[in-house]
């Protein structure tokens, strides 16, 4: 999401926010970037200059205890954001696509 500190492009999008447990719609400015590279940089940045994300950071090399992480700072508003993630990295089409991958070596995005 674009917070008032973000000064680049912005998107409004619906998008459902959880207010007290409850699922509500709403609109919502999004920060928008011209390439995938730009948005992953700027994700890093607002990482690692948020105090409250430092845990989160600090679990990178374990998936499952990142995002878990990332849950308790409160990085989405989702009660079942970290479960959500972990029911997608632990898929079929995942592991495909990591076994497809293996030996690759880094590719330019």
């Amino acid at each position: 999401k674009a917070d008032p500190s973000w000064d680049g492009q912005l998107v409004q999008t619906s998008t459902v926010e959880f207010k007290d447990g409850v699922a509500v719609k709403t609109r919502a400015a999004f920060r928008a970037y011209d390439s995938f590279a730009e948005s992953f940089t700027d994700y890093v940045r607002f990482l690692q200059t948020n105090p409250r994300y430092q845990k989160a950071l600090a679990a990178a090399q374990d998936p499952v205890a990142y995002v878990e992480e990332l849950q308790r700072a409160g990085y989405a508003t989702d009660p079942a954001y970290a479960a959500k993630l972990k029911r997608i990295m632990g898929s079929e089409d995942l592991a495909q696509i990591r076994e497809q991958l293996k030996g690759a070596g880094p590719r330019p995005i």
